[in-house]
């Protein structure tokens, strides 16, 4: 029963510590605090309905002030949020930026080996070259274009790889 039994007494207990209500009515019997004797203060009815008025109005002003603060707490936490949010969605683009700049520097390196080895002759190598650059941009034509030609040469050349074209 996670410790219902254990802090039952405490809960009861402090129901004791509580000044009871009843020492306030009756208003001839002294009440003793820590600082020594409290004194009661008559008022007119006319002085106790202007103090209920003041306690109203500075209750109702604490209340005013409590839903601004919660208002302007919200409204904070609403906006930081938003601009956290903003700020990731512009970091990564910045990083997708950067990725797609990482592989197009990658593709076009891999181009220029491919063409080197093309006209030098050796095919093989270009398309090893040309296949990596196809791999980052598979629907770039200009890599097609390059690895039919090296297809073709090689089935000329060599007779090897005829029956591969890409498409």
């Amino acid at each position: 029963m996670g410790g219902y039994g254990s802090i039952q007494p405490l809960l009861n207990s402090n129901k004791d510590l509580l000044r009871k209500k009843s020492l306030f009515k009756n208003k001839d019997k002294k009440v003793k605090s820590e600082e020594g004797e409290l004194e009661f203060i008559k008022l007119s009815d006319e002085e106790l309905k202007l103090l209920k008025k003041e306690m109203a109005k500075k209750s109702w002003k604490e209340k005013v002030l409590g839903v601004f603060t919660v208002v302007f707490v919200i409204a904070f936490v609403g906006f930081t949020a938003s601009y956290l949010i903003q700020q990731n969605r512009v970091y990564e683009e910045y990083i997708a930026s950067k990725n797609h700049q990482h592989k197009l520097n990658e593709f076009n390196i891999n181009i220029k080996k491919g063409d080197e080895f093309y006209y030098q002759g050796h095919y093989k190598n270009a398309l090893f070259f040309y296949t990596k650059s196809s791999t980052l941009f598979p629907e770039n034509s200009l890599v097609k274009t390059k690895m039919n030609n090296c297809y073709r040469l090689r089935c000329e050349n060599e007779n090897i790889d005829c029956n591969k074209l890409v498409r």
